[in-house]
């Protein structure tokens, strides 16, 4: 005799394959990101657009001026095979780190992005991360060369580490003026102190000293007071790592103190644009480091990249100069992000830093010949370890000697 079932009741083998259904369903939510569609993928970014340091907002904005091209040629073919197009999703921090704390707490729950991207300061990455670690979300490609924040599992730089940049300047110091008498302007935060640490450590066992050193923060209304205690120090030469406003300073009165030392500025504070208030005539003979290749607006030559910048830039009518380093940073970073999309084998978060932590002689539109992204997870976060010194020639940066490579060594302080 057939077992009958109640009009509207389900048979056993019904709720077993309904709620097989059911967690197969949850299963598939629980492996997917937030942020993420079968046609777009939405990124967050916290970063200055305003205040004193407001010339790092144009990294957001060489970020979206790539993003932008990108999504007019269709968007990005991920690795699952869909093409998705890049939500951006922009906040203003001043970088003030508990301001960009706030925000990307904004943009995880509120706004549900799948990563974060290009967050500009070390403190703002410092005060990120714990939060960053434990929400399990992507930030991606930092704007900081702090050698310790490269580790965290959900977290991983772009630009070289400032011990690197360091090691370059000692290099070529050590090639050039072996008993130079060094005055450092440094930020007082980890940045400025983490690249102490190791220009100290990379002259320590030769004739170069260190013979003054002077603090500032991104507050200071001006540094004239440290300039002048470090030219009464008698050092001939000028190390700086500040911002570029800071940086312009410093420059301007190297010179028309009567200093003149020789001068080494980091690559953060260094472009063609950061040096004009400076007065470029000041500026002939100031040394950086830098790995992107340089850009000159009316001469750009038959680079093929560099000729993707600019017409990128000009269509997306960006806000920075063309020859803004800051803004090609964030233009490189957009590259970077795009380069990661395209290789990732899941649209998870998970598999974004996976492919982030394995990257493989990746080639971007602004990287000088020869300078390529490489990781290996586990052994190698740092993507950029190799920098090119230049010199200002009072219109233009001219390379001085070659590359120089730390490629899976960058010195720890």
């Amino acid at each position: 005799m057939p077992i009958r079932v109640p009009r509207g009741a389900f048979s056993l083998l019904q709720v077993v394959a309904l709620t097989g259904l059911m967690t197969g369903s949850a299963q598939a939510q629980e492996s997917e990101s937030p942020g993420i569609t079968s046609d777009t993928v939405r990124i967050g970014i916290s970063g200055p657009l305003t205040g004193p340091v407001a010339a790092i907002g144009a990294i957001a904005e060489g970020v979206r001026t790539k993003v932008d091209a990108i999504n007019a040629a269709g968007g990005v073919e991920m690795g699952d095979g869909k093409t998705r197009k890049i939500e951006l999703v922009v906040e203003d921090d001043g970088l003030d780190p508990q301001r960009t704390l706030t925000n990307v707490r904004k943009l995880v729950e509120r706004e549900e992005v799948f990563a974060v991207l290009a967050t500009a300061g070390t403190p703002n990455n410092q005060a990120i991360g714990r939060y960053i670690t434990q929400r399990e979300v992507p930030n991606l490609f930092m704007y900081s060369g702090v050698h310790e924040l490269a580790g965290p599992e959900w977290e991983i730089g772009l630009v070289p580490s400032f011990t690197t940049e360091a090691a370059a300047f000692a290099r070529y110091l050590l090639d050039t003026k072996p008993e130079a008498k060094i005055a450092l302007l440094y930020l007082n935060t980890e940045t400025g102190q983490t690249f102490q640490k190791a220009l100290e450590d990379a002259v320590s066992m030769s004739n170069i000293k260190i013979v003054a050193a002077q603090p500032v923060t991104s507050a200071d209304p001006t540094v004239e007071t440290q300039l002048s205690m470090l030219k009464a120090s008698g050092a001939d030469t000028l190390v700086v790592i500040t911002g570029p406003k800071q940086g312009a300073e410093a420059v301007r009165f190297a010179t028309e103190s009567g200093w003149k030392p020789t001068t080494l500025v980091s690559n953060i504070a260094a472009s063609v644009a950061s040096l004009k208030p400076a007065g470029l005539e000041n500026a002939k003979g100031v040394i950086t480091s830098q790995y992107l290749k340089q850009v000159n607006a009316t001469v750009p030559g038959d680079d093929a990249g560099i000729k993707h910048y600019i017409a990128d830039r000009e269509a997306a009518k960006a806000s920075f100069a063309i020859d803004d380093a800051l803004g090609q940073v964030g233009y490189a970073t957009g590259d970077a992000l795009v380069k990661v999309l395209s290789s990732m084998k899941e649209p998870t978060r998970a598999a974004m830093m996976e492919t982030a932590r394995n990257l493989d002689s990746v080639q971007l539109d602004l990287l000088l010949p020869g300078i390529t992204l490489n990781t290996k997870s586990g052994e190698d976060v740092y993507p950029i370890e190799s920098l090119q010194l230049f010199q200002f020639d009072g219109t233009t940066y001219q390379p001085v000697g070659s590359i120089i490579s730390f490629e899976g060594k960058t010195p720890s302080h």
